[in-house]
């Protein structure tokens, strides 16, 4: 996804997720797989930013923890979130999306990656706080989706599980397909790997998740059920790869 365009769909998102909370009461739960508050949910957004910007080594006054009183208040943690938003999006509009940067995982060190982390904890907590506050659910943009299944599958899925000394007690794989792309998930006691295909068919995988961009997107972070999704094959291979996300991503 272009740099430019991820920098202004995270701006709109983080714009629609704070309209969100202003419908929602801060200890209504949030559905899903996050097992958090609308409060919970939106500290928790605010501790990424500030976080990001930490390891994006941002300036003194950027990088500053912003002081919550003991028990805030759901305006004062959206305050919060609007301000370290601005804050980041300030720090990655002044960089190349390639700036050496550190980061914690191992196959991209540049800016680009907190743009796109950042981007997709917006999205899917975005979602959590239109759902719990009872409006309209605002669609995905496609490319949002297609990027976040990649991000995933691969950052989360496969690299954090290994990270977490997390393995599947079986073999199984997966072919995962969404618009012009295709992956292939496989897990097995000794690891996880997740390829780009050309063609999911032609690896025989033992099940095959697939549908519009959106839905699998959403069921891959846990936030819509299998019916949500096209699938076949054998069913515990998908119901493997989906409890494994669900412990990558907790």
């Amino acid at each position: 996804m272009d740099y430019g365009r991820m920098l202004d769909l995270l701006a709109d998102e983080g714009q629609l997720l704070v309209a969100a909370t202003h419908d929602a009461h801060a200890d209504l739960p949030v559905a899903g797989a996050s097992g958090r508050t609308v409060g919970q949910t939106v500290r928790h957004l605010g501790d990424l930013a500030e976080d990001a910007l930490s390891w994006l080594g941002a300036s003194a006054e950027s990088a500053l923890r912003w002081e919550l009183p003991a028990d805030p208040g759901l305006r004062e943690l959206a305050d919060r979130l609007v301000l370290r938003l601005a804050d980041l999006l300030a720090e990655l509009v002044s960089r190349p999306p390639h700036d050496p940067c550190p980061t914690w995982w191992p196959e991209d060190h540049s800016v680009r990656f907190w743009a796109r982390r950042l981007l997709h904890a917006v999205v899917v907590q975005r979602v959590d706080l239109q759902i719990a506050a009872g409006i309209e659910l605002t669609p995905i943009d496609p490319d949002i989706a297609v990027d976040g299944i990649d991000e995933v599958l691969r950052v989360w899925f496969d690299y954090r599980l290994h990270a977490l000394g997390v393995t599947a007690t079986r073999a199984c794989s997966v072919g995962v397909h969404a618009a012009d792309r295709n992956w292939l998930v496989t897990a097995d006691p000794a690891g996880t790997a997740v390829v780009s295909t050309a063609d999911v068919a032609l690896t025989t995988p033992e099940a095959v998740v697939g549908g519009d961009p959106a839905a699998v997107y959403l069921w891959l972070w846990g936030r819509l059920p299998d019916r949500a999704v096209e699938t076949s094959g054998d069913p515990d291979a998908i119901a493997q790869l989906w409890g494994l996300l669900r412990l990558a991503t907790r």
